[in-house]
């Protein structure tokens, strides 16, 4: 069994041709790796909505992301008794360094 037939006005029988520089097609094609896309679907996509594809996380960081969020919730209930005053105030600093750290990880993780 084949692809269903698309209806006349469904077919996409027009073609644009654009120029990229190496950097700009770069982007591109990590953008839709990234988003699990073809680069013309990532960019058709990105030009009628007006925003970027869900970027979707290698099996690797996706595991990475779920560890460092469980992480994330142990240090957010660090803080919570902390500010309840259950903890000495000089795990502050500690814990505000740690929840940096492990922002910037997961910025990372979603580039």
């Amino acid at each position: 069994m084949g692809r269903p037939t698309l209806q006349e006005e469904d077919k996409r029988i027009i073609q644009v041709n654009i120029r990229l520089t190496k950097d700009e097609n770069d982007t591109v094609v990590n953008y839709a790796e990234a988003s699990g896309m073809t680069p013309a679907n990532w960019i058709r996509q990105k030009a009628f909505t007006g925003r970027f594809p869900t970027i979707k996380l290698s099996p690797v960081n996706a595991s990475l992301y779920r560890e460092l969020h469980k992480v994330g919730v142990n240090l957010n209930q660090a803080v919570k008794q902390l500010h309840a005053g259950k903890l000495s105030t000089a795990y502050l600093s500690i814990l505000l360094g740690l929840l940096k750290t492990q922002k910037d990880i997961l910025n990372c993780l979603l580039k």
